[in-house]
């Protein structure tokens, strides 16, 4: 088990501004619909008192360099460009509210992806909790009857949660990409570019391009 998760300190609220916590990202000529649910390894504001400037996927060097913008250029590579709603649901990891979920994401919920990707997971607060997150996580893949639905397990490794993921993979044939080892790895870490230790932990630029190829191989499959 990766003790990262729990030594981490970027908190799970404040990493987007007041109003809805989404946004859209247009290919301008898109083959399918793609919605991505995350917290800050996908998108994190400009925050400061972190030492965090980027207005993207925490800790890469630049927008270009998150996994989320490194996964649309390879399918615009590939023939098949997405329109890509990128939602940060960090305090939903937290809260599990699915009523406060709905109140805050009205664009998600009216985008109707074909595909939607479920990068979530490090921020809630797992320990004595895993069975409430779980039956949370259930009723938010629920909310997409009509999509094809993506998981990710784990950037810094959670062995309970982990489990879980592969087994709702294989009950219901969900695709399933593995991130767990990453976060084992110095190397996928942003480290020492950044004072602030948190912000270190998360994914650099060697570790979004990992999250971006393995997302790929699980999502060329269906789409």
């Amino acid at each position: 088990m990766n003790k990262d998760i729990f030594t981490n300190d970027v908190p799970a609220y404040g990493q987007v501004s007041s109003g809805e916590p989404s946004f859209l990202l247009s290919s301008g000529k898109a083959f399918f619909k793609l919605a991505i649910l995350g917290n800050s390894i996908t998108y994190h504001e400009p925050n400061p008192s972190l030492g965090w400037h980027g207005q993207y996927g925490m800790a890469a060097s630049s927008a270009d360099n998150d996994y989320v913008h490194l996964l649309l250029g390879k399918l615009m590579e590939m023939g098949k460009p997405a329109d890509c709603l990128i939602a940060n649901l960090a305090e939903w990891e937290r809260n599990l509210d699915e009523e406060w979920l709905l109140a805050h994401y009205p664009t998600l919920f009216g985008f109707d992806p074909d595909v939607l990707i479920l990068r979530l997971g490090e921020n809630a607060d797992h320990r004595g909790r895993e069975k409430e997150f779980e039956e949370a996580y259930l009723r938010l893949v629920g909310l997409f009857p009509k999509s094809k639905i993506l998981l990710t397990d784990l950037f810094w490794e959670y062995a309970p949660f982990d489990d879980f993921l592969l087994r709702l993979s294989e009950k219901r044939g969900y695709p399933l990409a593995i991130l767990h080892d990453l976060g084992d790895d110095p190397r996928m870490k942003a480290g020492s570019l950044f004072d602030n230790p948190g912000v270190g932990l998360h994914p650099g630029d060697l570790g979004m391009r990992m999250i971006a190829e393995r997302i790929f191989a699980a999502l060329w499959p269906i789409i």
